[in-house]
């Protein structure tokens, strides 16, 4: 139902009937659904999405110039399930970070075997007592002989847990000054010994899994530094426009899903003689939600377009975040009305959006966090 789709290059609307397709073949929407209520991890679709190139989109230089790619792609993907996006993302965001911050060696070890569909990228930044502060984490690394010896702890590391997953992670190396200017980023396979990992009980995102990460006398060779010390905190800041732009048209996908089959089922459903669509208690929220999710699609689609010129657009992305964030939460309540009970039974995928769309304001950024960040664009004198 997207009122914007005339709007896309040729390119865009190619790359959007290859993932059709490759849905339609290997990620049915029953298979989803089976995906997500086992919490099991389609290794398959994922080494298909490698075999067709679709991380080499950020592998060259310079990435600007594929956000609108992404964009549509991210979109079509949500359609099935924006966990499946989410995972999508993590690959590609550890394959661009790897091609602006790596060596060779690094790339060869760590990123090949991504594109090659052999292994998976997850990221680790959040601690039991630290969120949105990433620039507070207690996790410590140690310069070690031949390398670094990590401790600590790490919590809500989605997909952390799956086989051949590396994980980009945040630590604390050295004291004093500035927090952010301590930050470093390490690369740890999660079958390195010392690393604990334990699956975290969720409401939702199944798919990828939600895992703790223990840390205990981790010893890692020398290149399992990304960058440098004291260069965390920018590749956490350069790597977060792209992801949102990539997470907020999954979501927009997944709300699209969610309000066509909800209109399909409005225009079916009879109660007293007539369609529940005839209904204006029906008809007009779903209407209003229409509006509000094309509003958000053309936001997500401006903050690509001012990536691929390279123009700086922190604000815009996370203004759209906030938009689709909240979009997708309230159009997958709004189905889980207007369907009563039929949407509350697993036998279709409306549940699992329901309890992805609960998090999508949450990831990224809380709806809070990013209100403060725009208000403080507008001039607002936030925290005076």
């Amino acid at each position: 139902m997207s009122s914007t789709t005339n709007l896309e290059s040729e390119d865009q609307i190619e790359l959007r009937k290859t993932a059709r397709s490759l849905f339609a073949k290997h990620a049915p929407e029953r298979d989803i659904r089976v995906w997500d209520e086992e919490g099991s991890y389609p290794v398959h679709l994922y080494r298909e999405i490698a075999a067709l190139g679709w991380y080499d989109i950020v592998a060259g230089d310079p990435v600007e110039g594929q956000a609108g790619l992404l964009a549509s792609l991210c979109e079509e993907i949500g359609r099935g399930s924006s966990d499946l996006v989410a995972l999508f993302n993590l690959n590609l965001s550890g394959v661009w970070d790897l091609q602006r911050w790596g060596t060779p060696e690094q790339w060869a070890k760590y990123a090949e075997p991504v594109l090659r569909g052999e292994s998976r990228f997850s990221i680790a930044v959040s601690e039991p007592d630290v969120g949105s502060d990433a620039a507070s984490v207690s996790t410590r690394g140690e310069p070690a002989e031949g390398g670094w010896t990590l401790n600590g702890q790490k919590t809500y590391c989605e997909a952390a847990g799956l086989p051949g997953t590396v994980m980009e992670l945040v630590a604390k190396v050295g004291d004093g000054g500035r927090k952010r200017d301590h930050l470093a980023v390490f690369l740890v396979p999660v079958d390195t010994p010392g690393v604990e990992i334990r699956r975290m009980p969720a409401l939702g995102r199944n798919i990828s899994g939600i895992y703790e990460v223990f840390l205990h006398d981790v010893a890692l060779p020398s290149d399992a530094l990304l960058g440098e010390v004291g260069q965390g905190w920018q590749i956490l800041k350069e790597r977060l426009v792209l992801e949102r732009i990539m997470i907020s048209s999954g979501f927009v996908g997944s709300s699209s899903a969610v309000i066509d089959t909800t209109v399909t089922y409005a225009n079916e459903r009879e109660q007293f003689g007539k369609p529940i669509s005839s209904y204006q208690g029906v008809s007009l929220p779903l209407a209003e939600m229409h509006i509000r999710l094309d509003a958000a699609r053309c936001a997500v689609r401006r903050s690509a377009e001012l990536f691929d010129r390279g123009v700086p657009c922190e604000v815009e992305s996370t203004m759209a975040k906030f938009l689709c964030g909240q979009i997708y939460a309230e159009s997958s309540a709004l189905a889980m009305q207007v369907q009563g009970a039929y949407g509350y039974v697993r036998d279709h995928a409306l549940p699992m959006h329901h309890s992805d769309g609960i998090i999508a304001r949450v990831v990224a950024g809380p709806p809070s966090l990013q209100l403060d960040y725009v208000a403080r664009s507008m001039g607002l004198r936030v925290g005076a």
